[in-house]
């Protein structure tokens, strides 16, 4: 697949969407060995309530659909991943603005975007066992493989790769951001619940463009 257009977009979320909802008891176990395990509930509320709105209307723009994914993750997760996920859909509503299509170089270009807002919102960086740490390493590999010339399915294949390496380097890492930082030694040896979310997100957008 080299390009995806608004309306693939659309379907792609919904998939992203019912990824995340179906692995709501296992972030939840991931979740319950440093924090309260409520993540995947909470996660899996946002993308059951984006996949309502998205079922809902066809859209115009990349923009629109991304701002309405962002809005309503950010009204419906509830705590601070709420807003966080909202802030990398924002980040990449923003980056996606005029563009009816987006090819491997466009979605690296919207995923930095995502990236530098949720770093600018939480103000976690690589090693604070967050999502970050699967988000950063999955930007790098996929503007290196769009650079390269590969298709948006080959670039996001190893986005979902570097990402999932990203949350196995989570299990040596101490928590420094929200409630897991008050464990600290007891979150080694755990993969982050959050870092989890993400790779899930990047994984069902690959299995979507591989797909087709």
């Amino acid at each position: 697949m080299n390009v995806l257009t608004v309306e693939e977009l659309r379907e792609m979320m919904i998939c992203v969407c019912d990824r995340v909802a179906a692995e709501e008891r296992r972030l939840c176990e991931l979740d319950s060995f440093v924090g309260d395990g409520d993540h995947g509930v909470t996660a899996a509320r946002g993308f059951r309530a984006v996949k309502k709105v998205l079922e809902s209307k066809r859209y115009q723009s990349m923009e629109e659909l991304l701002d309405e994914a962002a809005e309503t993750l950010s009204e419906t997760m509830g705590g601070a991943i709420g807003p966080i996920f909202g802030s990398i859909f924002e980040g990449a509503a923003e980056s996606a603005a005029g563009r009816s299509r987006l090819t491997a170089v466009e979605m690296g270009e919207m995923l930095e975007q995502g990236l530098k807002e949720v770093k600018m919102i939480g103000g976690a960086k690589e090693g604070d066992r967050t999502l970050v740490d699967c988000l950063a390493p999955a930007v790098r590999a996929l503007k290196e493989a769009a650079g390269a010339g590969a298709d948006l399915s080959e670039a996001l294949m190893r986005a979902a790769d570097a990402g999932a390496e990203g949350v196995e380097a989570t299990k040596k890492m101490v928590a420094k951001k929200g409630r897991a930082k008050f464990l600290q030694e007891k979150s080694l040896g755990h993969q982050d619940a959050g870092a989890t979310s993400m790779w899930i997100v990047l994984k069902a957008m690959s299995d979507y463009c591989a797909g087709k």
